[in-house]
């Protein structure tokens, strides 16, 4: 029996391997961030709270650093493979005018992932390893270490959200 898969944020749903499995699930995981996202009204979207971090003072801040971050992950990886990137995409954060801008913003994202990674999918392992970088952060990852990394981006931000 076949699982149901978010498929508005990867085009390639269900392919086989590590890179098939990790894009499944970071769709899953935007889909489950977006459904608590999309319950928030106008006014509790942009709701303040205090923070030492600017990234977590309201849902509107946070899901503008879940949208950049997962743009900036990609980017990583094309760095580290000899592509086009941009150093620190940083999203405008009036993109996001309201809870239901987050879907859209994050698919763009992760499609754009999904096309990264696309070159990936028949890399042997020890290829994949090879492709090793230092995120501004501070560890060392490969490309498939980054995408489990950008997933758990996902639902630490999403529990975050359903307890505001």
């Amino acid at each position: 029996m076949e699982a149901h898969l978010p498929t508005s944020f990867i085009r390639h749903p269900g392919l086989s391997g590590p890179f098939g499995a990790l894009m499944d699930e970071y769709a899953r995981a935007a889909e489950e961030l977006c459904g608590v996202v999309e319950r928030f009204d106008p006014a509790r979207f942009v709701a303040e709270r205090a923070s030492s971090n600017p990234s977590t003072v309201s849902p509107h801040a946070i899901c503008v650093h879940v949208c950049g971050a997962a743009h900036r992950y990609a980017h990583y990886i094309c760095k580290a493979r000899g592509v086009d990137f941009v150093e620190r995409y940083e999203l405008e954060p009036s993109r996001l005018g309201s809870p239901q801008d987050v879907r859209g913003l994050l698919a763009e994202a992760i499609m754009f992932t999904e096309a990264t990674v696309e070159p990936l999918v028949r890399a042997t392992e020890e290829e994949v390893q090879a492709i090793s970088f230092t995120v501004r952060w501070g560890p060392r990852y490969d490309p498939e270490m980054l995408l489990e990394h950008a997933v758990c981006h996902l639902l630490r931000h999403r529990r975050q959200l359903e307890r505001w």
